[in-house]
């Protein structure tokens, strides 16, 4: 079994665009765009407990700054045990991570990232064909 610890270059990449965009968003009261780039950012980190972990508490600092209790409560849970699917590669494909959908439910990938993350559920559920 192959752990999930180290994050792929091109993923890297991925993950950190979607998290810039996140920020410029916010700095700029966007809140829907800054909100749905955590999303991507989630979808695409998931794979790995740290960023996805990252993307959990982003988005638990974001439900802070709504007052919106339920995501609050939601990113908490997210962000206590969503790092060990990652680790064991027991995650739901294309999950927003947002406390509005279900925990498990895998979730279609976004065109653009689906060539990213093509061949990220293949391989026993695992990245072992990435190459860094």
């Amino acid at each position: 079994m192959k752990l999930n610890v180290r994050m792929p270059n091109n993923f890297k990449i991925a993950y950190q665009k979607e998290i810039q965009n996140y920020k410029d968003s916010l700095a700029q009261n966007n809140d829907l765009a800054a909100w749905r780039f955590l999303e991507r950012a989630h979808i695409i980190g998931q794979y790995f407990p740290v960023p996805h972990t990252g993307s959990h508490f982003r988005m638990f600092l974001f439900g802070i700054r709504k007052g919106d209790l339920k995501e609050v409560y939601g990113q908490f849970i997210r962000m206590v045990f969503g790092w060990i699917g990652s680790l064991f590669n027991r995650i739901p494909v294309g999950n927003t991570g947002s406390a509005s959908v279900p925990i498990f439910a895998p979730m279609p990938i976004p065109d653009d990232l689906r060539s990213l993350l093509q061949n990220a559920d293949t391989e026993a559920k695992g990245l072992s064909g990435f190459k860094e």
